[in-house]
């Protein structure tokens, strides 16, 4: 598997990123134990084929994804120096954080920050390689986002910053408010 340097960052990562969305999927369908498994298999294969770049979002099965992710990195700690491990944020699905609350998109500061310490907490990890606001959002402060990060990165619990599904344009306004290069 061919790898390349990731642009303005020291990460070397596969050219293929395994994504883990479907991961946790089945939770309640099969057995914990089956589920681990499974997850632990997957990670074995992409690892044995050269991927060593894992993409999650803390709404991936509910956060299920991170967490059974996590339960094998917690078995087999070994297996974190092999990999760049990616999340996203910002999204809220309708009934959160309360039963009244709209489905919509939150890039404050407070809830970038608690979305990254909950997919640390079940990851079992100390620091995200890489850490993606998930869908652009027109209401976006792009101060309070770089403020997010650039607490994020103070604290040592992200690496690098981005964003997934953004225009050119998009990014463009986020980055002026960023001091880092975002990917």
């Amino acid at each position: 598997m061919k790898s390349y340097t990731l642009a303005h960052t020291d990460i070397t990562a596969s050219r293929l990123v395994y994504g883990c969305m479907a991961l946790g999927r089945q939770w309640g369908e099969i057995a914990i134990s089956e589920a681990r498994a499974k997850t632990a298999a997957i990670i074995d294969v992409a690892l044995e084929e050269g991927i060593n770049f894992f993409d999650h979002a803390d709404i991936y099965a509910d956060g299920r994804s991170e967490e059974l992710f996590g339960d094998v990195l917690r078995a087999d700690s070994s297996l974190r120096d092999q990999m760049i491990l990616q999340s996203k944020c910002g999204v809220r699905f309708e009934g959160s954080p309360d039963a009244t609350s709209p489905g919509r998109y939150d890039f404050s500061y407070e809830h970038i920050v608690q979305s990254a310490e909950d997919s640390l907490k079940r990851l079992g990890i100390e620091q995200l390689d890489i850490l993606l606001l998930h869908r652009p959002d027109p209401l976006m402060e792009p101060d309070e986002v770089a403020r997010a990060f650039a607490a994020l990165r103070q604290s040592g619990k992200v690496r690098y910053f981005g964003v997934s599904n953004f225009s050119a344009g998009q990014m463009a306004l986020l980055q002026r408010s960023c001091s880092e290069p975002l990917m």
